[in-house]
């Protein structure tokens, strides 16, 4: 029994031996793994410190070449805007506008290249708050001229800045034109011309402006002296629009007006004469003060309207020039030059000195009861008379148009060829007793042949020019904005011519539309296009139609 103990006990001791070897080789396996993991850890932090170590020496260097590389680029751009600043901005800036609003055209350019005087100026304007249109425009003129210096003055850091120029007000935006003459304000308002939309009772821009104003204001403060115009009041004339008054002065020429019969003679400062369509007959001493200023080279733009009444005093100053003024209207036989009715006409234009940019078919000019002018058939050969605007050759003039029941030719009416503007030139001189006492075409008076005796005193020669036109429609607002302007633009064209014979050179630049231009049809173009819309065109696709229907039933 205790033999089996024993041999019991030494069993334990011998397994207890072996669990505590066991235990011990465990733990050190377990060192040795920790150990192990201790060392690869390590190797691996020194790895990656390593790794770490050489990746930021890259980066440096990339970030150095990148900074580097974008220094040396900034200093290019800027050197390159640097470069391009000084550049004119006719060269870098392109006018994309329906209206070529930043555009100067060749007028203003002939103005800026005769310039000899410096020209300064002076844009007020709050810094940004600039037109970028106007402030474009400036630059152009700038890149035009040397002589042309531009001017920012901030109205709120300078106040009292344009007081030395106006007592008045000037608004923000405006423009003020100085030369060791004279100086001119262009307000902001008068750049940009607007009217009133009847459908929505507001205003709307139409025009700019900008070109014209600045340009006359340029002519104006470089001029000795401003021509002046007269236009003859006492027998219910025509009423110049303000839109045309404005045009005049912006060329540059001071209105006056003239009470013939008081005055009794056109002044001596004359520069120009207007006569605009009376609806009472002049008086023989006023018809004859107009003839005698027109034999002394005088400048003259008559208007003619059919009234009702003789006007034989009126008429006989154009009989003097040798045009016949056939009383009644001129009705329009082709459907192709007449809008509407066939008294209101659109007459081809013809080549002049008053229509050298309206030829061609860009323009158009909207006439209407106009009367009918002929060249009368004993006229002096010193005359030169040229037509300016004329209907077809199978227009004829209605003599009773208050009783006319009809288009159509009728007895009485007279047949053309008429025209409906004429120009007329004539050299004068008082050399010569045999000038002075030849006759004008039928109809003038012995008093006028004495008046050329007595007025032709000078041995300098003259050149007399008048512009005649048989409807003052070409004055009517709405007419004109039917021919986007064709009107106005025709009767300033004439003016010019009138005035510009002088030492001045009268500017006169229209205004630049903003608005969308209307569309004039005739007559005779509205029936073509309905035909063809309602009519051909509709038949073309039936019959097409037709045809590829046939084709793919065959198939």
């Amino acid at each position: 029994m205790s033999m089996e103990q024993n041999e019991n006990g030494q069993q334990e001791e011998m397994m207890n031996v072996e669990k505590t070897v066991e235990s011990a080789s465990e733990n050190n396996a377990q060192q040795d793994n920790e150990m192990d993991t201790a060392q690869i850890d390590n190797r691996a932090k020194k790895k990656h410190k390593k790794k770490k170590h050489t990746f930021n020496r890259r980066a440096f260097r990339k970030d150095s070449y990148s900074a580097a590389m974008s220094v040396v680029v900034i200093a290019i751009v800027v050197v390159l805007n640097m470069i391009v600043g000084q550049i004119p901005s006719k060269y870098t800036e392109f006018d994309i506008s329906t209206g070529k609003l930043y555009t100067i055209g060749d007028e203003t350019k002939k103005v800026l290249k005769n310039l000899d005087e410096d020209i300064t100026i002076h844009y007020i304007v709050q810094s940004g708050n600039e037109d970028s249109t106007i402030e474009k425009l400036l630059n152009q003129y700038k890149d035009n001229s040397s002589k042309i210096k531009i001017e920012k003055i901030d109205p709120v850091t300078s106040p009292n800045y344009t007081s030395q120029f106006t007592d008045d007000k000037v608004s923000e935006n405006s423009l003020i034109v100085s030369s060791a003459k004279r100086n001119k304000v262009i307000d902001y308002s008068s750049m940009y011309e607007s009217e009133i939309d009847y459908s929505t009772y507001q205003s709307k821009t139409t025009g700019f402006d900008g070109e014209g104003q600045l340009t006359s204001a340029i002519d104006y403060v470089l001029s000795d002296e401003l021509p002046v115009v007269y236009y003859v009041t006492g027998h219910n004339e025509v009423t110049l629009p303000d839109a045309v008054k404005n045009r005049i002065e912006k060329a540059n020429l001071e209105l006056k007006e003239l009470n013939l019969l008081t005055a009794g003679e056109v002044p001596s400062d004359a520069a120009g004469l207007l006569l605009d369509s009376p609806e009472t007959d002049y008086s023989k001493d006023e018809a004859q003060a107009v003839i005698t200023y027109l034999q002394n080279g005088g400048k003259t733009l008559i208007l003619t309207d059919y009234t009702g009444k003789e006007h034989t005093n009126y008429d006989s100053i154009l009989a003097e020039y040798g045009i016949e003024v056939t009383d009644g209207i001129v009705v329009e036989t082709d459907s192709d030059m007449y809008v509407q009715r066939p008294y209101y006409i659109v007459p081809t234009i013809s080549a002049s000195e008053v229509t050298t940019d309206m030829t061609g078919g860009s323009t158009n000019v909207l006439l209407s009861g106009c009367q009918g002018f002929k060249v009368s058939e004993n006229v002096r050969d010193t005359l030169d008379i040229s037509t300016v605007l004329s209907p077809s050759e199978g227009a004829f003039v209605k003599t009773d148009p208050q009783k006319m029941t009809s288009y159509d030719k009728e007895d009485g009416d007279a047949d053309g060829p008429f025209s409906v503007a004429v120009t007329v030139s004539e050299d004068v001189s008082g050399t010569s007793d045999e000038d002075s006492d030849s006759s004008g075409a039928d109809g003038a008076t012995t008093e006028t042949d004495n008046a050329a005796t007595e007025t032709a005193t000078s041995d300098e020669t003259k050149t007399t020019q008048l512009v005649a036109i048989a409807s003052s429609a070409i004055l009517d607002s709405s007419m004109n904005s039917m021919v986007s302007d064709g009107n106005y633009t025709l009767y300033m064209n004439a003016m010019k011519w009138l005035v510009d014979t002088g030492d001045s050179n009268r500017v006169s630049i229209a205004s630049k539309s903003v608005a969308v231009d209307y569309l004039t049809v005739t007559t005779g173009d509205a029936a073509a296009i309905a035909l063809f819309v309602c009519i051909l065109l509709p038949i073309c696709c039936l019959v097409c139609g037709g045809m590829i229907c046939h084709r793919r039933k065959k198939r």
